[in-house]
Order: structure tokens, then sequence, then C-alpha cells
């Protein structure tokens, strides 16, 4: 699907997973916004520019496919998170609270906090999250997806510029640690959620193995925006230079689930949290599990 309206907007969505799959892999699609293209392009560009260290340096996630930093930090933080084991022990208290919330809907925190700290102490063992960490990482996300209004509000109320400094700074300037506990975490929070409710309804909690629980919870993102360069065929589609593309992952995933469009498994951006993920909800589900017995 296409629209196109000069001086305003040139917009491309792709569900398809073939699709989806292409434009990630095509060197024309890139993650960074150039801003030129219309009037949403330019909105969408400012949003995303907030993500830079004071020096300017972007966050790793939002680095594109030939940005000579990007692999290096990638493959560094890639292999600092596949030492599965001892990252599990690291947030054992986390792991098992979060056991108790998806057993009987009790935990001595709110899931979301649990989660934001479990996710913050794969980075730094003394990562401590609280309401105020919690309420910053949503400003974040509501910054990223919220509308015109809501963005309005959140930077000339000043809550922007506090949400990202809180989280900038728990994360000791580590951007990989500070995407992590503001953006991506919420993929998570929603993932315990759905394992709530799964372990509530008739004999869940017994029947399934950690494995058939994340099948059954892990989702996508929603969507991820890229940018064409240059005009380009993508699977057929033909897309025009300065199109924002809209990558509808849930969409996708649902229509092929085995490929790993969630983590977009063995493409050039594969997400470097992709094993140390479903380690950490099957140690919950496992734990949840072996309490209700």
């Amino acid at each position: 699907m296409r629209i196109t309206i000069p001086g305003i907007i040139r917009l491309a969505w792709l569900r398809d997973p073939d699709e989806v799959i292409a434009a990630n892999d095509s060197g024309v699609v890139q993650r960074s916004l150039s801003g030129r293209g219309g009037l949403v392009h330019r909105s969408i560009a400012a949003k995303l520019a907030v993500f830079r260290t004071p020096d300017g340096d972007i966050w790793p996630a939002f680095r594109d496919r030939a940005d000579p930093l990007r692999v290096g930090s990638q493959s560094e933080l890639e292999k600092a998170l596949s030492h599965t084991r001892s990252l599990l022990k690291r947030v054992t208290p986390e792991t098992g609270a979060l056991a108790t919330y998806v057993r009987s809907g009790i935990s001595n925190r709110p899931s979301e906090i649990l989660v934001q700290q479990m996710v913050g102490r794969l980075f730094f063992s003394d990562y401590a999250a609280s309401e105020e960490s919690y309420d910053a990482a949503r400003a974040l996300q509501t910054w990223v997806s919220g509308g015109p209004i809501k963005s309005y509000l959140l930077k000339y109320s000043g809550e922007l510029d506090r949400a990202l400094d809180m989280i900038v700074t728990l994360s000791r300037g580590n951007t990989s640690c500070a995407h992590a506990t503001a953006i991506a975490m919420h993929n998570i929070v929603d993932v315990i959620e759905r394992m709530y409710r799964l372990a509530q309804t008739s004999d869940n909690l017994d029947r399934l193995s950690p494995q058939e629980a994340i099948a059954s919870t892990l989702r996508a993102p929603k969507q991820v925006v890229r940018e064409t360069r240059d005009a380009a065929r993508v699977c057929g589609t033909h897309l025009g230079a300065r199109t924002l593309v809209i990558l509808r992952l849930e969409t996708a995933r649902r229509q092929k689930s085995d490929v790993g469009i969630e983590f977009f498994a063995k493409s050039w951006n594969q997400c470097p949290a992709h094993a140390i993920v479903p380690a950490l909800l099957a140690e919950i589900w496992k734990k949840a599990k072996a309490a209700k017995t």
C-alpha cells in the first residue's frame, strides 16, 4: 500500500514477509531518516533525531547498514549477551519475581519495573529500576509512537528531556542499554502479560513447555520505519526516492512465523538479544511451572 501527497508525504507500507525481508536487506532502504521528502517525513525524522549522545553519536539501533561503527557495536553487544548461563544467574531475583507474577498475578513490585530492571542488569549487575525510570521509558516510547499532540506536550513540558536524561544516566552513557531499557523492553513487558493470561487459562501452566509458551506469546514489534535514499524495486514493488517505508513486522511474522522476523534473524541487523530474550522468557515460564507443582 502506498500514499503520495506532494510536499506532505510519500509513504509505503510493506506487510508481506518476503517484502519485509527484501526491504530490510536492500541497500537503498536505510534506517536513518533524512527528513527530506515531505512534512510527515520531517516530523518523523525529528522524532528519531533525539536519540543521540550529547556529542551527536547515534544510538546503535538507529545506525545504517554501512555505518562503520555499527558492525563493531552490534558484534560486541551480541557477544556480551551470548553468555546466557551467567546472565540468567545474574537476574535470578527478577526472573523469580516475574515467575510469581505469571503464576499468580502477584509480585513484590510492578511487573513492568521488574522487566526494566532485569533488562538493565544484562548490562550492569547493579542496575536499579524504579517507578520514575519506568515512567521515563514510557515517555520515550510515547514520543516514538504517539501522535502530534502527545509529542508536543512531551517536548514542551520538558518531560522528553527529563526522560532522556534519566534513561541515559541510569545506563551510564551506554546507548545500547538505554535503547534496551527505554524502548525494546516494552515488548517483553507485553509478553509477560500474555504469559500471565496464558497461565490463568485452563491447565496451560502444567501442560505447555517453555518453548510452547514462548511461541504463544512472543510477538514482533508492530512496525519500524525506514527510508529509500534512491528509487528501487523491492519484490516487484517500485519505491520512489525519499519514500518512508513502514515495515509491518508483526503482521509479517503472523504470516511466516518460522523466519524470525521478530529478531531479524540472520539479517545484517539481527537483534543482539535474539538468544537471551527467549532464554529469559523460558526461565520465567519454567520457574512459574515448577512453583505450581
